[in-house]
């Protein structure tokens, strides 16, 4: 999907906003290993996932990596907080396989905004819906058993439990990568 169909999905755009849309973002590649964001630096641009996955990350006060998120195709990703705030980051993001995207910075990202005020719209409705989907990953991680926890990734994203390495997932579980292969046995018929 183009960057300018999915927002067209959520703001309608005429044929000449979404060319101006395909021209503010650039072409990127990033293979398995490269940082989008890092940690203690600014993230100066917002990315579209087209192909591939990556992963959103922090390390604890013993160093040991919390995994947030996973991002795939037609996905917007940053290091929201320094993308907006323009101080460093805390984050990670990750590709943990090759990945490509359509990238956008900061002060491209507001003059395209300035020109086409639908995208102001679609801006704030994205940040909404990360908040949403941040105070679900909170209250899941707050309320939800290690199980319940499993059985919804089961639900909403099994991509992630096929393609993604264990110890990954169990950090976005909030389990241990033991807990986890107990849990996978444990709930799949096939190996019982």
């Amino acid at each position: 999907m183009k960057v300018s169909e999915y927002i067209h999905q959520i703001t309608p755009l005429t044929l000449e906003e979404k060319t101006k849309v395909e021209a503010a973002f650039a072409d990127a590649t990033l293979q398995k290993g490269d940082f989008f964001a890092q940690e203690g630096k600014i993230c100066r641009q917002l990315g579209f996932i087209l192909s591939g996955r990556l992963r959103n990350y922090y390390h604890d006060e013993n160093a040991v990596e919390k995994t947030c998120f996973f991002a795939t195709a037609d996905t917007f990703i940053t290091a929201y907080t320094s993308f907006i705030t323009l101080a460093p980051s805390f984050e990670n993001i990750e590709a943990i396989e090759e990945s490509r995207l359509r990238v956008i910075s900061r002060p491209a990202l507001e003059a395209l905004s300035e020109s086409i005020p639908k995208i102001h719209v679609f801006r704030r409705i994205m940040s909404e819906n990360m908040y949403i989907l941040m105070e679900k990953r909170i209250h899941s991680l707050q309320s939800a058993t290690a199980l319940e926890r499993y059985e919804q990734m089961i639900k909403e994203n099994p991509d992630v439990l096929l393609n993604v390495p264990l110890q990954y997932t169990a950090s976005f579980l909030g389990i241990t990568p033991q807990h986890l292969s107990r849990l996978r046995k444990k709930n799949n018929p096939m190996t019982s």
